[in-house]
């Protein structure tokens, strides 16, 4: 198997076929952002997601943290989505949120709440006993 073969499976096993068949696209293209996402491909996904060392849920854990402390809501969706396929739960995820807190404070969390609950509704979620809604923090 090529690396590329490696980064689009760990790409669709975590994110589903449509993201896997559009990075893959991207990448095999000739259009502007192709390279960053052959580096993606092949460097982020099939080199470092597949290292040892580290479970997928792990890996999830600290992605998610580094969006939240980064203010990326959008990248920090995505990661969620991804940890949920790589079997987070939502408690794990709000204990993630609840540990970046006082380092991040609350604006962060309150953005990655806002992304949270776009996700949690994407992924039908929202009946989940542990999920009351998120209302904002204020």
């Amino acid at each position: 198997m090529t690396n590329r073969e490696a980064g689009i499976n760990v790409v669709r096993e975590m994110m589903g076929d449509q993201a896997a068949a559009s990075l893959s696209a991207s990448a095999d293209s000739d259009t502007f952002g192709a390279t960053i996402a052959d580096y993606a491909v092949d460097q982020v996904f099939a080199d470092i997601w597949t290292r040892p060392g580290l479970d997928r849920r792990s890996r999830s854990l600290v992605s998610i943290s580094v969006m939240i402390a980064m203010l990326q809501p959008h990248e920090f969706a995505i990661h969620m989505g991804a940890g949920l396929n790589n079997g987070l739960t939502l408690k794990e995820i709000e204990e993630v949120l609840i540990q970046a807190l006082p380092y991040v404070g609350y604006p962060a969390i309150a953005t990655a709440l806002a992304a949270a609950a776009e996700v949690i509704k994407e992924h039908g979620l929202d009946g989940d006993e542990n999920y009351t809604g998120h209302r904002g923090l204020l």
